[in-house]
């Protein structure tokens, strides 16, 4: 018996990254970029990023991040964020960026974000996504809508 070989088509870095959120990013090309980066830190400005993309005031988003406000002034005068927080962010960043995939539009995105839902205990996706085990649950509910399964 012989063994076909899989062969797969080139991907392109951009196609490969449509649900990455490059923006809270310095320079990356690919997944390995984006991991060294989460390790080494990310910089502050990804955390202010952020918040202006959701539109929600730095407390709110320190929160949800799980950020003391004490440890946010100590991350400003540092640069950077340390590997947990920047993971973190990376989890918003994400599901905003698939959010902003499936609505298109940012104004869409906030106000889905911002929204109390049934499905999220009455909470917004926003304060459900602080933990890793709600942020899948709104990455399910984001997919669920893209596939015109509504919520």
């Amino acid at each position: 018996m012989t063994r076909s070989k899989l062969v797969y088509p080139e991907i392109e870095p951009a196609t490969m990254m449509v649900e990455e959120p490059v923006a809270l990013f310095d320079t990356v090309n690919n997944r390995q970029d984006i991991i060294g980066q989460i390790k080494r830190g990310l910089p502050i400005q990804s955390f202010d990023t952020l918040r202006k993309e959701f539109g929600v005031p730095v407390p709110q988003l320190a929160d949800t991040l799980n950020i003391n406000p004490r440890t946010l002034n100590r991350r400003r005068q540092s640069g950077r964020l340390n590997t947990d927080e920047s993971e973190r962010v990376y989890r918003l960043g994400r599901l905003f960026k698939i959010a902003i995939n499936l609505f298109k539009e940012e104004n869409s995105v906030r106000q889905w974000f911002a929204t109390p839902k049934e499905i999220f205990g009455g909470e917004t996706p926003l304060r459900y996504a602080d933990t890793e085990p709600g942020a899948q649950e709104v990455e399910k509910q984001l997919r669920r809508l893209a596939h015109g399964v509504f919520v």
